[in-house]
Parts: structure tokens; sequence; C-alpha cells
């Protein structure tokens, strides 16, 4: 079987993990324009993987942004407003949810159209299904028009990624694996990260640092923004954070040095509000003069 346009698949969905690891295998590639209809919010989706290379659709009854309802024909005129002519690859998740809000037979009539749209373009829908979760003739039904393609399967080749060398500036690209010791919360203790320059200072590196300083604790949402700035604005909004980020990991690191002199509850609170970057000046205040 071969991943070609114009038809629809089913994976296997296991966790959100799984299914958002998929993603982000296709966008290293670069094989495909794709377009992801999601029922994890954008904040949520930034852990996983790199949002600005993506169209993203958050799939809620909130009204937001980049949010579109669990409306059938919304959804599918979202679906076939494309390119016939590009490769694109659409993923709808939350697939169960659709059903139990509409029901089986509207959703394979509902496939049945998007199937009919398809034809002949170059583009691909995939539906991420737990097939446990639905009835075998059911399964049957929805076969006749969508191919099962397990994750592992060969139909989609994946190398190695390797991270091509800059000429211009010799820079480390932030590590996605890091190992952090763990404060009294439990949580991971707070590290100063080496600075990013300005030059070679790139979209793929931002997103990897706002990565590594969420998987810290940090609340780094203030600097979500940078995403659809320009370079410059990007850069200087990303040494605004990166200073406040500095400041709060010296003050963390007081916290702890001091711990005998300092209740628990005063402790805990500090930390909480280091996390969350706020009031900075306040405890540099009420700690540095003592």
């Amino acid at each position: 079987m071969k991943f070609e346009g114009g038809n629809i698949f089913s994976i296997d969905f296991t966790t959100q993990d799984n299914l958002l690891a998929f993603t982000d295998k296709l966008l290293e590639k670069g094989y495909y324009s794709i377009k992801l209809i999601s029922r994890v919010p954008p904040r949520r989706l930034l852990e996983h993987i790199d949002i600005s290379k993506i169209h993203l659709f958050w799939l809620s009854e909130r009204n937001t942004q980049h949010s579109i309802p669990p409306n059938l024909e919304l959804i599918s005129r979202e679906i076939n407003s494309f390119d016939s002519e590009t490769d694109q690859l659409v993923i709808l998740d939350g697939f169960e949810w659709l059903i139990d809000s509409h029901g089986k037979d509207k959703i394979l009539n509902f496939i049945n159209d998007i199937s009919d749209s398809l034809y002949g373009s170059k583009v691909k829908l995939v539906l991420p299904i737990d097939q446990l979760s639905l009835d075998s003739v059911w399964i049957s039904r929805m076969r006749k028009v969508v191919r099962h393609m397990p994750l592992d399967s060969n139909v989609v080749e994946f190398d190695e990624y390797e991270e091509l060398d800059e000429p211009i500036v010799s820079m480390e690209m932030p590590s996605e694996n890091m190992e952090f010791d763990l404060g009294v919360d439990g949580s991971p203790r707070l590290s100063i990260l080496s600075r990013l320059p300005q030059i070679g200072f790139t979209q793929a590196l931002l997103v990897k640092r706002i990565l590594q300083w969420r998987r810290m604790g940090l609340d780094v949402s203030e600097l979500e923004p940078a995403l659809n700035y320009d370079s410059n604005e990007s850069y200087e909004l990303y040494t605004l954070i990166e200073e406040k980020v500095r400041r709060v990991v010296q003050l963390e690191n007081y916290l702890y040095q001091n711990t005998n002199q300092i209740d628990a509850s005063e402790l805990s609170t500090a930390l909480f509000r280091i996390k969350q970057l706020t009031g900075i000046e306040e405890l540099e205040k009420k700690y540095y003069s003592n």
C-alpha cells in the first residue's frame, strides 16, 4: 500500500504523545505541508512540536483565534481548502469525540463525502483512531473508504534527523533530552542555559529553548508571541525573557543555599513565584538585602 494523495488513512492511536511524535517526524523531514486539527490546545502542543511549521486548528467548542468547533460541515470545509496540486497532509484528531457527538452514520457519510472531494488530488487525510473503542461492523464499513496504516509501517520512511552545521556561527543546538536535578517540591531545579546569539537565531532554536524552559517548570508563555514576530523583534523579546530566567535561577540558588533560614511555607511560595517569573524584583529586594 502506498501513502498516496487523494486518500484517507487511519493510524493506530494509542497515546497523544505517539501521535505528536509521528507529526514531529514528518515536520523534521519536511515531507508535507501539514494541517493539524487537534483536540490539544496550542499551548500544550508547543511542548511537543514546532507549531510555527503547521496550519493549526484547535478542535474545541471555545471560540478562540485558532479554534474550530466540532461541526462536520466546518471541518469538511477546512479539509477541502487545499491546493490539489500540492502535497498536503491533514491530520484530524479527536475522531472518537466526533463519533460520540454526531453518531456513526453521520460520520460515515462525512468520510464518504471527504473521500469524494479528495479524489484526484495530492492531499492525504489521516484519522488517528483507537480500533478497540469501535465495533467491528462499523470498522468494516469504514474500511471500504479508509485505508489503515500502522504507525510502525514502512509506508513513510524516516531517516535519523541530522542538524546541518552553520558555517556562519558555531552554536550548539539546545538538547531536547535534558536532565535536571529535583528540588524540594519534586519539580526540576533551574539552570542557566547557554545564551543564544542573534547571529544564527532561528524559530527552530527559539522553539527548542521554550521547550527546555518549560521542562524546567518555567512559565514562559510571555515569550510565545515571539513565534509570530519577525527575526529582530523575536530576538528582542527572547533576550528579555532570558534575562528574567537568569535572575530567577540565581534566586532559586539563593533559596536552596539558605533553606535552614527560610520557613517551609515561605520557601514553597517563593519557588512557585519564581517558576511563574513573577515578583522577581520583590523577591530580590527581600532576600538580597538581608
